[in-house]
């Protein structure tokens, strides 16, 4: 699943010359399908290497002795990692392999050890490969061989690059997983967990990743994303990191982001699918340090624990947009939507210290109007204590309870209203779940829709 951007290596590509090697033949050790992201990875299959063909008629820098049927084939849809074929033996070893085009690709001794082959196409194509261990001796040879398939690296046990272990996202989690969609309540979600492992983080996967980490990863997101953002971060009384591998293969690291001493990454835009992650020390340790792993949709940890966390009516309206004119028809213009969310307004709207309740830190509903010679009211209806919160044209914050049509649905007036947008969030009063209710727009008055 790991991608990195690596050259073709030292693998010849030779022209398709008439040669010995039968592609339309029955495989020795069979055949696998195989989808990018698989696993296990590596694939292996013990083989005997080696037969009768000087694999020197294929041309190029092609070595060795083969048999004439493939050892193995290999039904391969291609994502967006690189595609490695080695193999391991005792013998000084060679590796053919045709591709899906039809070119031949050898190699004799880029793979790990001394004498064992490796073959690295870092942009592969969709399709069949005819796949040959052989020996570098005489002709009639055999030796026992392993072959290995993988996305990682080269050998038994690929760490992509890095010494000393890698990062494995084909582990079990060391803390368990979990499944989140857009919106999720309560925000954030939290972890407890040790932190820290064995594995030098920058040599198992380099770039700007830093920090030791375990082998396995600490947790498991399958997440399915929407509108907002993505922020996972941890907290920790020691200097931590954080490693995260995106449903797109992608490695994304942090160390203070999070703000000193903790990591956190914000993620726009963010995929569906699985994010592993890894929460890491900064320096080698022989503990396990205690940390709190965040995921959220509202910001980092330690901005949600201090409560600086605010409305951003910058952000996509859950509910969308509407342009309206005055005098417009019908009148109200309703809209059905899911009052509340996780974020306290209470302390959160500046200059509007009346605020209270509860309401995603999205906006509900963004409106762009045009006034006529009427007022403007903004009033929600609920058969739960609802709450308004509106960010009007010139940026004042406006805010009610109980001041709309009923007993607990809450109501704006404008008496003259400004041109511009007013972005609306309908709060819950008591609770952070969302209930049902009804956003109304009008220059008649308040609603209750009861």
């Amino acid at each position: 699943m790991k991608i990195w951007t690596l050259a073709l290596g030292a693998a010849a590509i030779a022209a398709a010359p008439a040669a010995a090697q039968d592609v339309t033949a029955n495989p020795h050790y069979g055949s696998i399908t195989l989808d990018s992201g698989f696993i296990p990875d590596p694939q292996n299959v013990d083989l005997q290497a080696g037969g009768t063909n000087d694999a020197r008629s294929l041309g190029g820098d092609c070595r060795g002795y083969v048999a004439t049927a493939p050892d193995y084939n290999l039904y391969y849809t291609a994502g967006t990692f690189p595609l490695y074929f080695s193999a391991t033996s005792d013998r000084d070893t060679v590796i053919v392999v045709n591709d899906p085009q039809g070119n031949w690709l050898c190699n004799d001794d880029d793979g790990v050890g001394a004498f064992n082959p490796g073959i690295e196409i870092a942009r592969p194509s969709s399709g069949l490969y005819n796949v040959w261990v052989g020996v570098y001796g005489g002709s009639g040879e055999y030796a026992p061989a392993r072959l290995h398939i993988s996305e990682l690296g080269m050998g038994e046990n690929p760490t992509g690059g890095g010494s000393g272990g890698s990062l494995d996202w084909s582990l079990p989690a060391n803390f368990g997983e979990g499944e989140l969609q857009a919106g999720f309540l309560p925000d954030p979600q939290t972890l407890e967990l040790a932190a820290g492992g064995d594995v030098d983080v920058n040599d198992a996967i380099g770039g700007s990743c830093w920090g030791y980490a375990s082998s396995a990863p600490d947790f498991e997101l399958s997440y399915e994303a929407g509108s907002y953002d993505l922020y996972i971060s941890a907290m920790s009384d020691t200097d931590t990191t954080l490693i995260v591998n995106d449903p797109n293969g992608n490695w994304l690291c942090d160390d203070d982001s999070g703000g000193f001493p903790n990591p956190g990454l914000h993620i726009e835009n963010p995929s569906s699918g699985v994010y592993d992650i890894w929460v890491g020390t900064f320096s080698p340790s022989s503990d396990l340090p205690d940390a709190t792993l965040f995921v959220s949709e509202l910001g980092f940890g330690s901005e949600l624990a201090s409560g600086e966390t605010t409305l951003d009516y910058a952000l996509p309206a859950n509910y969308g947009a509407v342009s309206l004119r005055g005098g417009f028809t019908p009148d109200p213009h309703s809209i059905e939507l899911l009052a509340g969310g996780d974020v306290e307004v209470y302390g959160n709207v500046s200059g509007a210290g009346s605020c209270r309740g509860y309401v995603t830190r999205s906006p509900d509903v963004e409106l762009e109007f045009t006034p006529g010679t009427l007022e403007l009211y903004i009033s929600a209806a609920s058969a739960s204590d609802t709450t308004l919160v509106v960010n009007g044209p010139d940026g004042t914050w406006w805010c009610d309870d109980d001041g709309g049509e009923g007993a607990l649905n809450p109501g704006i007036r404008f008496a003259n209203p400004q041109a511009g947008v007013y972005d609306i969030w309908v709060g819950t009063y008591g609770q952070r779940d969302p209930v049902p209710a009804v956003l109304n727009i009008s220059e008649l008055g308040f609603y209750d829709n009861d």
